[in-house]
């Protein structure tokens, strides 16, 4: 039987002092969201698109919800906004950030091996093949993917090519090429030999897309 949840979830980025409260209402967006039991931590369960969830909290892209009788977060990316209430003490507004998404965060942790060289095999910054460098940087926010493109791509849920975001997987060559969508038509991967971990333009058919969270 699934827990039934009763939920509240902000689409904007909320500042919390000790001093502020808020009350908000939403529906998860995603066909399948992961609930963490805290940011980049273990997935304790999945949300379903359309479910209503409650916010206790807000910060840098998650939401602290209350999942069963406990809490869990997700991420803000995949919540429709439809109610807030908010109630604070009279201070100074708080300044507002736009902060990074989980995809975001994703692609600039990737690109800090621009330069390391192709190795088949390889996954880790000595040499990187395609799917080994996906792996490695996936699994720095806690993300165990399988090791192999094919494999990959059964991965987290599918995108459609017109609504791309950095950070998702795309795949080509009936599977057997992964790298990571960079925005702007590009994409950060491992090559081939001879080559290095590179951001190059998106020049081949992509034959799948998926959103890991």
């Amino acid at each position: 039987m699934k827990t039934k949840i009763s939920a509240a979830i902000t689409a904007t980025m909320l500042f919390f002092t000790s001093t502020t409260c808020f009350a908000a209402a939403g529906t998860v967006t995603a066909s399948s969201l992961n609930v963490r039991q805290a940011p980049w931590s273990t997935v304790i369960g999945k949300l379903d698109y359309g479910t209503n969830v409650e916010v206790l909290g807000a910060e840098n892209g998650w939401y602290q919800i209350r999942f069963g009788d406990g809490v869990g977060y997700v991420f803000s990316d995949y919540v429709l906004h439809t109610a807030t209430s908010v109630q604070t003490e009279p201070e100074a507004p708080a300044a507002e950030e736009s902060a990074p998404t989980a995809g975001e965060n994703i692609l600039a942790y990737a690109k800090n091996f621009l330069g390391v060289p192709y190795r088949y095999g390889g996954s880790s910054p000595s040499g990187f093949d395609c799917s080994g460098f996906v792996k490695f940087v996936y699994g720095y926010f806690g993300v165990n993917l399988p090791r192999t493109s094919y494999s990959q791509m059964q991965s987290g849920y599918a995108v459609s090519t017109d609504a791309l975001q950095p950070g998702d997987l795309l795949f080509f060559r009936g599977g057997g090429h992964v790298g990571i969508y960079a925005g702007d038509n590009m994409y950060i991967h491992a090559p081939q030999t001879g080559r290095t971990v590179s951001v190059d333009p998106i020049d081949r058919t992509i034959i799948a897309a998926r959103r890991i969270f």
